[in-house]
């Protein structure tokens, strides 16, 4: 499948924190916007921008959600923890396969699954895990690629919020 890309569009700083996303029109719905995306904050990248014809109202509607759980996400349990461990923490509360009860997995997945930040969120991130934790007045994306080592990025919420909604607003206007 072939298409031109149409619009090239990045909300906020891609020194510092930023989506980038490409709107490449099938003459599908209106309110459906097909392109490629991923997310920047200088050398760090998540998410594969070459991925083409992704859906990108799937990964709107899991940053519309991740807006509505941030202000419960406020949780001292990852204040001054490394970035490996608050990783390790969700990663075997969400996703590992150990010993615990069903109780249990459930009881984690209510507790942690508002973590959970773009796995499984479209098709740009098809290749990767991605948490979100809040640290006071900043937030921290972990994400790993495959085996690839974690990285993280972190920003600051007001700055966070003013980047996911100007990508939402984008999505809701057709990609325009």
């Amino acid at each position: 499948m072939t298409s031109e890309v149409s619009i090239y569009r990045h909300f906020g700083d891609q020194t510092q924190f930023a989506i980038v996303c490409a709107h490449e029109p099938f003459g599908s719905e209106p309110r459906h916007v097909f392109g490629r995306m991923c997310i920047r904050a200088g050398d760090k990248v998540l998410g594969d921008f070459d991925e083409p014809a992704c859906m990108l109202n799937v990964t709107a509607s899991h940053l519309q959600a991740v807006l509505e759980h941030l202000p419960q996400m406020d949780c001292t349990l990852f204040q001054e923890q490394s970035d490996a461990l608050s990783w390790d923490l969700i990663d075997k509360a969400l996703y590992l396969d150990d010993d615990r009860s069903t109780e249990e997995v459930v009881a984690d997945s209510k507790r942690f699954s508002r973590y959970d930040f773009l796995t499984n969120g479209g098709e740009s991130f098809d290749n990767s895990k991605s948490f979100i934790v809040r640290d006071g007045g900043s937030v921290r994306l972990l994400f790993k690629r495959g085996d690839d080592a974690l990285e993280s990025m972190k920003v600051e919420v007001g700055t966070f919020c003013a980047v996911v909604r100007g990508f939402l607003d984008w999505v809701d206007q057709g990609g325009k």
